[in-house]
């Protein structure tokens, strides 16, 4: 439990840029049978992450609004809550424009104990895993601590 998060990520990391087709995304995640990819900027830095359930999102039913702006004011039809994240997560084109934008990395040489306490405190199903430049080097999935605790056992 002690060991490197290096020492149990995988290495051969599929990540796209916020520019990138939600269309491309899909096909990407489909093909690879992976839930979810790092979000990188061009120097390979994580700048987010978008998951299955982000693209879900994106074909959520829309719901009238309960409420409207008018010339800057808001006129409530009735109590809406989150309509408009619903509405750009609908409408999105782009990663850039779903991803979720907190970058959860973890530092290649920190502990699979860390990292297990981190997805827990961040509730993320993976970790990005980053070099001392910050800059993007592999992921750790809850699938591949599950494998490292069975072999304990």
């Amino acid at each position: 439990m002690q060991k490197p998060v290096v020492e149990f990520m995988t290495t051969e990391v599929i990540a796209v840029k916020k520019n990138e087709s939600i269309k491309n995304v899909f096909k990407l995640m489909d093909e690879g049978a992976i839930l979810g990819l790092p979000v990188v900027d061009d120097s390979n830095v994580v700048i987010g992450m978008v998951t299955e359930s982000d693209l879900v999102k994106h074909f959520t039913t829309l719901k009238e609004p309960r409420s409207i702006n008018l010339l800057g004011s808001i006129v409530y039809l009735e109590d809406i809550r989150d309509f408009n994240k619903t509405l750009k997560d609908h409408c999105a084109e782009t990663v850039g424009d779903l991803m979720r934008t907190e970058a959860v990395v973890i530092n290649k040489d920190d502990s699979l104990l860390d990292a297990i306490d981190m997805m827990s405190k961040k509730d993320v199903n993976r970790l990005s895993v980053i070099d001392k430049e910050n800059k993007l080097i592999g992921i750790l999935t809850r699938t591949d601590i599950v494998h490292q605790l069975a072999k304990l056992k």
